[in-house]
């Protein structure tokens, strides 16, 4: 939970400090500075706010709320120059905000360069892709749709559903059928990534017990457990449950990736720790321990399988080694945020991530060296389209990036209950890569 703090007339936002290891990540550091320069700020030390969250800066790039806090606070500080500096790249990374409307902000209106600076962010809100987006399908009710994937033995798409903690199947006319059965199994939580091993006739599916999945649920009630999920692929049934490992208090088991070899790797959102189902096992282990990732999200393994490439909502996008799970954060461009990217996927060339942590929402192509170790440039393939609401996850077929553009996660608020009367349908939208 955010805490909003204000400070000498402005409104900051800060985390509560991260705990300092021997070695500290840079998310932890970016963590624990922004938190420094929040309490700093609190207690009227405006110059040692400013080192410090431009210390924060150098450890996690590009970071949107970092780059209005420190416009924030050059404001209260009478360093017009200085948050026009700040805005100016936060307007060059392509984000749109109301600047009119910011108590602190709206100060500036006043300099010489606002009204070009406004004009820009105006321009960020141009619709990108509004002519190449297109509806696959929708479903109805309040389900929250997290991903998608294609069971092309059977001509269908395979969905699963947070709040309706079910996978459906939806043929390619848009009709839904049930898939997944319980049978007298217990209740399971919210399903979210899945993958196929096509070869085994196998579907691997993560669930959690995340606020709109078990939202309604007595005090009493047992919370079901995260766990990854063994399906027949034909049937539905279920046909195994593994639990997570041991040791942490809370879990957010969500996305997958299926590497060639069989290994399923599974990203733990709560904890930060990537995890890891070898070929063979029956048994959840840690590849990546907490404490260097925020809150990994969707993975692509890289194309001569070696390693992983992890978005990590709160930092960016990871290179990890399959066999020592070592993680180095890519370099990037220096004008791109890459904050808030959700789901991953990639043809083999490109990886295209879902952002729906910024505003505007977008869905972006990234392109890598050769050898997957830094991003060379980002695009923007869609943004600023109604159809573009909480993207999450996808996937590529013949040419077309196929995901959840629509996923209801804006209709239900931090605690699960849902705040808009009836959600409209979740949507699948396809957008060319040629």
């Amino acid at each position: 939970m955010m805490s909003a703090i204000a400070v000498s007339g402005l409104l900051l936002t800060a985390a509560s400090a991260w705990a300092q290891t021997a070695v500290e990540s840079d998310v932890a550091a970016f963590r624990r500075l922004r938190a420094e320069g929040v309490a700093a700020a609190n207690a009227n030390d405006l110059a040692g706010a400013a080192r410090l969250l431009a210390e924060a800066d150098t450890r996690i790039p590009n970071h949107p709320g970092l780059m209005l806090m420190r416009a924030r606070l050059a404001v209260g500080a009478g360093l017009p120059e200085e948050a026009m500096t700040q805005l100016n790249r936060y307007a060059g990374a392509g984000l749109v905000m109301n600047l009119t409307g910011d108590r602190a902000l709206s100060a500036l209106t006043g300099h010489p360069d606002f009204d070009a600076l406004a004009a820009v962010i105006a321009a960020n809100r141009a619709p990108v892709g509004a002519d190449r987006l297109t509806e696959v399908a929708r479903i109805d009710g309040s389900l929250i749709v997290e991903s998608l994937i294609r069971d092309e033995a059977r001509g269908r798409w395979l969905v699963s559903q947070v709040r309706g903690r079910t996978i459906v199947a939806l043929a390619d006319d848009g009709t839904v059928m049930d898939f997944l059965s319980l049978g007298a199994e217990p209740e399971i939580g919210g399903v979210l990534g899945m993958a196929i091993d096509a070869e085994a006739g196998l579907l691997w599916a993560a669930t959690s017990p995340l606020p709109p999945a078990v939202y309604g649920l007595g005090a009493d009630a047992v919370l079901p457990p995260p766990e990854l999920l063994k399906i027949d692929l034909k049937t539905g049934v279920l046909l195994g449950r593994l639990a997570a490992p041991s040791g942490a208090v809370e879990r957010g088991l969500g996305d997958i990736v299926r590497a060639p070899d069989g290994t399923v790797h599974v990203a733990d959102s709560v904890t930060g720790e990537l995890l890891v189902l070898r070929p063979g096992a029956s048994v959840l282990e840690v590849l990546l321990p907490a404490g260097t990732l925020g809150s990994p999200q969707g993975m692509v393994v890289t194309p001569d399988g070696t390693a992983l490439i992890v978005a990590d909502y709160s930092s960016g996008l990871w290179r990890v080694d399959r066999a020592t799970g070592v993680a180095t954060r890519l370099p990037q461009p220096a004008i791109d945020c890459l904050i808030g990217v959700d789901g991953l996927t990639t043809d083999g060339r490109y990886i295209y991530g879902f952002q729906n942590g910024v505003a505007p929402q977008r869905v972006l192509k990234f392109e890598l060296d050769d050898r997957w170790t830094r991003i060379e440039s980002v695009e923007v393939m869609a943004a600023n389209l109604p159809m573009i609401d909480e993207p999450t996850t996808g996937l590529v077929r013949n040419r077309e990036l196929v995901f959840v553009s629509r996923s209801q996660w804006s209709d239900f608020g931090g605690d699960g209950a849902q705040t808009t009367a009836a959600p409209a349908p979740a949507v699948i939208a396809r957008l060319p890569l040629d």
